[in-house]
């Protein structure tokens, strides 16, 4: 690929890391009001918001195989690419809940099948971040920090549903928006 190319888009994918926060923070917020009892209007704004956050984050993932990727090897590639495929999956769905195409469980479906690889390719570039400095150390660290609150969350949602599994995804909530941030940071920093 065009050195120029490429230096644009991890530029640009710094970027969208960046804006993927501001996103992720407005969804975290619609969701809260939706459960919260503020209406239903809020939940189809949490959708749209979930699909716009995972859409930013098509970006840097490719920005972090076009940066790892002939260190990690093919099968990094591979996944890297399963997971841009399971973050589409993953929009699309939530925006075809929008519109009344598919159901709630459906959306449950295409959501779980869509971040399963996305997860995967997170372990991978945990290792990649500490085998080769890609993505740095740092965001390595961070991500295997929101790797375990999202399993805290998921334990405490299943044991103590309510008010603690709201201070634990607020928890999660910042620790995406830190590894984002750092990511983001990162990023522009190779641009």
């Amino acid at each position: 690929m065009d050195p120029e190319l490429s230096i644009g888009l991890v530029r640009a994918a710094g970027y969208s890391t960046y804006a993927a926060i501001a996103t992720l923070i407005v969804a975290a917020i619609t969701i809260a009001l939706f459960f919260g009892g503020a209406g239903q209007f809020w939940g189809p704004v949490n959708d749209v918001f979930v699909s716009l956050t995972v859409l930013l984050l098509v970006l840097p993932v490719f920005a972090v195989l076009l940066l790892a990727g002939d260190q990690a090897g093919w099968w990094f590639s591979a996944l890297s690419w399963l997971a841009i495929a399971g973050l589409l999956l993953v929009a699309a769905g939530q925006l075809l809940l929008v519109v009344g195409v598919i159901s709630l469980n459906t959306s449950f479906l295409t959501g779980g099948i869509g971040i399963t690889p996305f997860l995967l390719w997170a372990l991978a570039s945990i290792w990649t971040a500490w085998t080769f400095g890609v993505p740095s150390m740092m965001v390595g660290f961070l991500l295997a920090g929101v790797l375990v609150m999202s399993a805290l969350t998921t334990a405490v949602s299943l044991a103590l549903p309510g008010v603690a599994t709201g201070i634990v995804s607020g928890v999660l909530t910042l620790a995406l928006c830190a590894w984002m941030a750092a990511l983001g940071s990162d990023l522009l920093g190779r641009a």
